[in-house]
């Protein structure tokens, strides 16, 4: 009989028994306690794909101490936020990733500087310095870890989960899921393994997209705990995920529409000698997927392509597998359980019959278990009595599958990334030269959107494409850096003065055709 407690990992040329991680989990748990860690305290984890992410990361689950990851392409100001506003006790954090945000860390926030990998540094081009970056008050993780002894006590769930997501007032929210119901807990992994293809083995699986984001940490949790094997990927190649999965006999991947955009563009000698016969469920989400980009992976895979529509605030919403989906091409699916709702409404609050477009609406068997951490306003957009919503448009037919026909009002979806446009806007904004600006996505075959920026210099002035797109760069990343940055006299306007913001993105689609 299979004893396993965690599935083996392997990392570029370095691997990790499921043993050896079982018991690096141990000493990680013991070494929260030494840290003075206790049950509901929070802690953040700024990491790329690595082992010490799930050692932290379970070690955690054990003893109670709740886990945020961050995403490690938001600029220090943003990351300081969360720390912050999470209350964060202590920051795990790759070395090189330090070196980036020390200066926004909260006083009281204690540092663990964990060494940054070597396929990392080479898949990143890092330079050795910063991977080396260090301080006198750091807690060295790998020292810390070893010196410390196995964990003998009871396993703690934590409270809750945090996850933060990327905020319409520029400032990430975070949305709190408190579970305490152990059937409730079941219900929600079983509605993800499901979604996910998981829920049949052996596992043997590669991490593709990033651990910060919930649902591919999720998919890397479930993964480590219940499959035999799980190949991280530092950066995703199509390339090497291809050779990944003839050499280890991948059965289970996560991807978004982007990943199969490239996987598609590869070669076709190469394509065509692929060995995909291990390959038992690939499932996408995050973004919708053009219908020939899943067709043609449709006929090059088979039919084991999976689809989902999920929330960080709610989870798996529906799900499709390769069947449903060329019987309802389009769809996003159906509820995978009678736990989870699903229904459509005007604008009135009426519900609607199938076929007809309105505001998409779901509640759970459970009550009141979700909310926004220090956002009482965010709170009251996300629910309405019993129902939530995140604000997408669609329909439903009479077999209740669902359509998506508009994302969230401005949201751009690049690569299955959320960024909303506003604070993007508001620095351009203030920007010398700048009357007004427009933020938008267009649509990209390899990442789905692309950012585009439409300024209006106030009049006299010459606005400089070069510093706009650098200060942004500086100050918000490369994700949110707008590929795109036309400068014009002026920009159209509705008759009460207001921006025109549909009329610029139509005007610029088609100066683009």
């Amino acid at each position: 009989m299979d004893h396993r407690v965690f599935a083996d990992l392997v990392s570029g040329n370095r691997t990790l028994s499921g043993d050896a991680l079982a018991a690096r989990v141990s000493q990680v748990a013991s070494g929260l306690i030494q840290l003075g860690l206790t049950r509901g305290d929070n802690i953040a984890i700024l990491m790329r794909n690595d082992f010490a992410y799930f050692e932290v990361s379970l070690a955690a689950q054990q003893v109670g101490v709740v886990t945020i990851s961050v995403n490690w392409h938001g600029s220090s100001r943003e990351v300081g936020f969360i720390l912050a506003d999470a209350g964060a006790k202590a920051l795990f954090a790759h070395a090189d990733l330090l070196a980036k945000v020390r200066d926004d860390i909260p006083g009281e926030c204690q540092i663990v500087r964990v060494q940054t990998p070597p396929e990392v540094i080479n898949w990143y081009g890092i330079e050795r310095t910063q991977a080396l970056e260090a301080s006198q008050s750091d807690v060295t993780y790998e020292d810390w870890r070893d010196n410390a002894s196995r964990y003998a006590g009871e396993v703690i769930p934590p409270p809750r989960r945090i996850n933060y997501t990327s905020g319409t007032t520029g400032n990430p929210k975070g949305v709190v899921l408190e579970i305490s119901d152990p059937a409730v807990v079941r219900q929600f992994a079983e509605r993800a393994m499901r979604a996910f293809g998981l829920d049949s083995g052996p596992i043997r699986a590669v991490m593709t997209g990033p651990l910060y984001h919930s649902a591919p940490g999720s998919y890397g949790q479930f993964a480590v705990r219940f499959g035999e094997l799980l190949v991280l990927q530092p950066r995703f190649s199509a390339p090497e995920l291809l050779d990944l999965i003839e050499r280890h006999q991948i059965s289970h991947f996560h991807a978004v529409p982007t990943m199969f955009t490239r996987l598609l563009n590869l070669p076709e000698a190469r394509r065509k000698n692929f060995d995909h016969s291990s390959l038992k469920a690939v499932v996408h989400g995050a973004a919708s997927c053009p219908p020939h980009v899943k067709r043609a992976m449709i006929d090059w895979f088979g039919k084991v392509i999976l689809e989902y529509y999920a929330a960080t605030e709610i989870g798996i919403v529906t799900c499709a597998t390769s069947e449903e989906w060329l019987a309802n091409p389009g769809t996003v699916g159906r509820a995978p359980s009678s736990a989870i709702t699903v229904a459509i409404f005007d604008t009135d609050g009426n519900p609607m019959g199938p076929g007809e477009t309105g505001e998409i609406m779901f509640k759970l068997d459970v009550k009141d278990f979700v909310k926004y951490h220090n956002r009482p306003d965010a709170d009251a957009d996300l629910k309405r009595d019993d129902w939530m919503t995140l604000g997408d448009i669609g329909h439903m037919n009479e077999s209740q599958f669902l359509w998506i026909s508009d994302r969230k009002k401005d949201m751009v979806i690049s690569g299955g990334v959320n960024i909303f446009p506003v604070e993007i806007e508001a620095l351009i904004s203030s920007c010398d030269g700048v009357a007004d600006c427009a933020v938008f996505g267009v649509p990209d075959d390899d990442l789905g959107e692309v950012l585009v920026a439409c300024i209006e210099q106030q009049k006299g002035a010459v606005v400089s494409v070069t510093d706009i797109s650098a200060t942004i760069l500086r100050s918000l990343g490369r994700l949110k850096t707008p590929r795109t940055i036309n400068v014009v006299e002026s920009l159209p306007r509705e008759d009460t003065g207001k921006l025109a913001r549909r009329k610029v993105k139509q005007h610029f689609l088609r100066g683009a055709e």
